[in-house]
């Protein structure tokens, strides 16, 4: 295990593995400028060798323009200077999560409104396929010069291996390595496996979640999204769960989570209350889940987090459940129990905004993770 990896492990703040990534590669980027004109150049991105200062600054924040619904942070701002020119290119970085609510056309749009650089550009580099409509990007700025890549992390991986001999650069290799960001168009023997049993498996999830869990479930929330939604759940955020909308973009959802930052971890069944930064109701909502999160059996994370989605989770490894004779039912039996709970907390906390949004009634892409 790379060092980055144990400092990851140990951190008990919870820091998100594309911001703890981030920190990493702007450090890296700013205390060795050959590598980050190295993969400039690589990428055919920018003329590099012109530049004769570069300034990386992670997590800057730029205010909304009229017609946005939050401020915008992307994970990096590079500024380069040559003579008197300007450059700037805005980062972001993702790694097991996907774009957040117009994310990127936020990004090409502030940049449209900067003035006094050359030459700008938004960046996307993603660990996964997660292709990007440029014409969505730039539908309300479409005479803009601003220009849109689009890259993989597993192109910075191979940059860096020829600047092994800097040990920072080493460490991070290694922590690429172990978070499958070295990899790109090859099938290992693991995903081999995965695969020819991944129908198997997904039966027996469907098994656990639908029928009499999927109706308890709508029950207690008072609706749910179509069963359809969940296969949309694995294949942008991996996990597979029925969910629900909330007024005051929130959101409850139950099943599995398949992916996790540590990739020797089991999946978890889990129960899911989530709240997007910019809820109207955010407040009540914080204080609510904290207090939930002091019961047993519950987790807050980024509760404290103002510019964080911000949830409770009451989840089990499953891996727990490994040693029974019937794993369906003993998951199932988890489900309800975590349901009969989520059903005395909405007595409980009846002043929160309970009930269900319908599909179009609220615009809140109350799923995407930034």
């Amino acid at each position: 295990m790379s060092l980055f990896s144990r400092l990851l492990n140990l951190n008990t703040g919870n820091i998100p593995l594309e911001d703890f990534f981030t920190e990493l590669v702007a450090y890296l980027f700013a205390s060795h400028k050959t590598v980050l004109y190295d993969f400039l150049g690589h990428l055919n991105l920018l003329d590099s060798e012109t530049y004769s200062e570069a300034h990386v600054l992670t997590q800057k924040t730029f205010e909304p323009l009229e017609h946005h619904h939050s401020s915008s942070r992307p994970d990096l701002v590079v500024e380069f200077i040559s003579g008197d020119h300007r450059d700037v290119i805005f980062i972001e970085s993702k790694i097991g999560s996907h774009e957040g609510d117009l994310q990127l056309q936020r990004y090409a749009e502030i940049l449209d409104q900067l003035t006094g650089y050359r030459k700008r550009s938004v960046v996307y580099i993603t660990r996964d396929f997660d292709p990007k409509d440029k014409a969505d990007i730039f539908k309300n700025i479409p005479n803009s010069d601003v220009q849109f890549h689009q890259f993989r992390w597993h192109q910075l991986y191979h940059v860096l291996r020829s600047h092994s001999d800097i040990e920072l650069v080493h460490e991070i290799v290694i922590f690429m390595q172990e978070y499958r960001m070295a990899h790109n168009n090859q099938f290992s023997s693991i995903d081999v496996l995965a695969l020819s049993n991944f129908t198997k498996s997904l039966k027996i999830m469907e098994e656990t979640m639908w029928g009499k869990t999927s109706q308890k479930f709508a029950t207690v929330l008072g609706g749910m999204k179509k069963s359809s939604t969940a296969m949309t759940q694995l294949q942008n955020f991996g996990r597979y769960i029925m969910h629900t909308s909330m007024p005051g973009q929130w959101w409850c959802g139950l099943g599995f989570v398949l992916e996790t930052q540590d990739l020797t971890a089991y999946p978890t069944v889990s129960l899911i209350l989530e709240v997007a930064p910019n809820s109207q109701y955010r407040a009540e909502i914080i204080e609510g889940m904290k207090m939930i999160s002091q019961q047993d059996g519950w987790q807050g994370y980024e509760l404290n987090n103002s510019k964080a989605w911000s949830r409770i989770v009451r989840e089990q490894s499953l891996q727990d459940f490994l040693s029974g004779s019937d794993h369906v039912s003993a998951i199932q039996q988890f489900f309800s129990q975590g349901l009969d709970e989520l059903e005395a907390i909405k007595k409980q906390y009846a002043h929160l905004p309970w009930g269900v949004v319908q599909d179009g009634e609220e615009n809140s892409d109350e799923l995407a993770i930034e």
